[in-house]
């Protein structure tokens, strides 16, 4: 069963692991994407919802992993809709975004930034 407080609380943990590392200054746009992911794990309504960050290379990749077999998919929000940009939202702040199938049949999204 989704649990709708998973997403500020991500955001929360997003926050806390980028100033260990040192990244304040990454903090919203990464809070922004880490939201938008959880929140569309979330609809899609299937079983755990795994949130990883992981900081190699001058780069943060932020995944989440749940077990729906639907993929994503960009949708194109017209003006007056309440939903549908948050994966326009991840593409316009990351530098890059995908999506990898698991063994489980389930999915992980992705979004990569780079640290300047």
């Amino acid at each position: 069963m989704p649990i709708p407080s998973s997403v500020p609380l991500g955001r929360d943990l997003a926050e806390v692991h980028l100033n260990k590392w040192g990244l304040a200054a990454l903090a919203d746009d990464t809070t922004l994407i880490v939201s938008e992911l959880l929140t569309n794990a979330l609809a899609a309504g299937q079983g755990m919802i795994t949130l990883t960050l992981t900081l190699s290379g001058g780069v943060l990749t932020i995944e989440v992993a749940d077990i729906g077999s639907g993929r994503p998919r960009r949708r194109r929000a017209r003006k007056d809709d309440v939903n549908g940009r948050g994966l326009q939202i991840v593409e316009y702040l990351a530098e890059s975004w995908g999506h990898r199938s698991t063994l489980n049949g389930g999915k992980v999204v992705w979004a990569r930034c780079l640290i300047s």
